[in-house]
């Protein structure tokens, strides 16, 4: 069963005419406020205009989407996830207001195959940024070298490093990732320093428990390191997570550290378990404000892609990945749970919409098991 046939049947929501949010209170994630009583015009991928209810002009025969008490907030990035199954992966991610997706160490033909399919309004899901198959192993710096060229030619978007990578691959692939300017993401090798990783320019670290070997004082220099080198940590927090691990996720962003949120998931989400939400929470756990932890999420990750100045905020001009909630995520960030509506790419889909995406992504997972 393919996504494009099943879901696009199901919501017939690519249609192109203009949308209208009106009397939305929108939400403005880099100052931390939010701007009640405004009207949103989304056509085609883009929003041509936020202004005063009132103010606006509705384009002919537009969709209007009543905001009245509902927050319009920038689409959610889920930026560790495992794509596996498209089919049934992809609707859930949009059915949780995550309008973009980081997969490291999948296959990179079948995302990118599935991204144009998106691109295209041929098929339901959020936009996909991959890596291909991971690079770990006892390799030599030889073979890391004709990996990353492997890689390259492939046009990935990112290079994925597994910790059991040996340490001369490590430095080969950082120096070739560099000179042709393609991150290199991943958890940090064992026997590579955090240090090291931040001065090999690093673009992400996944995860701190390596850090545990680290003096206070190292930790908190390491931290500095990763705020004037620009790299981004994922710690993946969970219930299970040591104490240890929410203090350095809390210290990491006193010290400027560029936090991004991602699940590590490789299963459809649900309500309970697998979701950004959960992440999201767990951050604000940790010592995030709300704020914080939306950041992590929307303008984090846009600014990581150098996609900010098109997406991660409601702003004219930028891209439609977007999220109608019913409450508001600076408050509460569990009011991200509360999903009125979702915008991908300028398409709209309702609560209606999403709720049957996860009935036929539900579906799908019977019939392949």
């Amino acid at each position: 069963m393919r996504i494009s046939l099943a879901l696009i049947a199901l919501c017939g929501c690519l249609c192109s005419a203009a949308v209208v949010v009106e009397n939305v209170t929108v939400v403005d994630v880099a100052s931390g406020t939010v701007r009640p009583h405004q009207t949103a015009v989304i056509e085609g991928e883009r929003i041509v205009a936020v202004g005063p209810q009132g103010s606006l002009k509705f384009p002919l025969n537009a969709r209007v989407v009543d905001g009245t008490a509902r927050y319009l907030s920038p689409g959610l990035w889920d930026m560790r996830v495992q794509l596996r199954n498209p089919d049934r992966q992809l609707p859930a991610f949009l059915a949780f207001g995550v309008t973009g997706i980081r997969d490291p160490g999948g296959d990179y033909n079948q995302a990118a195959e599935t991204r144009l399919e998106i691109q295209k309004g041929r098929a339901i899901g959020p936009r996909i940024v991959a890596s291909g198959p991971a690079v770990g192993g006892n390799q030599t710096a030889q073979t890391a070298r004709l990996a990353f060229d492997r890689l390259f030619g492939d046009s990935v978007d990112f290079i994925q490093v597994l910790p059991d990578l040996s340490r001369e691959a490590y430095l080969a692939l950082a120096e070739q990732a560099r000179h042709w300017r393609l991150r290199l993401d991943g958890a940090i090798p064992t026997d590579v320093s955090p240090l090291e990783a931040v001065n090999a320019r690093q673009g992400i670290i996944e995860g701190l428990s390596n850090l545990g070997v680290l003096t206070d004082d190292t930790v908190v220099k390491f931290f500095e390191k990763c705020a004037m080198m620009g790299t981004r940590i994922s710690p993946l927090l969970s219930r299970e997570s040591s104490t240890k691990l929410y203090q350095l996720t809390a210290l990491a962003k006193r010290y400027k550290v560029e936090l991004l949120a991602g699940t590590g998931s490789a299963d459809a989400y649900t309500a309970s378990r697998g979701n950004l939400q959960n992440e999201l929470t767990q951050l604000v756990a940790a010592g995030l404000s709300p704020r914080e932890a939306l950041e992590s999420a929307t303008l984090a990750p846009a600014r990581l892609l150098g996609w900010d100045h098109v997406m991660g905020s409601v702003e004219t001009g930028k891209i439609a990945d977007l999220v109608l909630l019913d409450g508001n995520p600076l408050q509460d960030i569990s009011n991200t749970r509360r999903i009125s509506g979702v915008f991908a790419q300028g398409r709209y889909y309702s609560r209606q919409d999403l709720d049957g995406m996860l009935a036929s992504g539900r579906q799908i997972a019977q019939a392949v098991h």
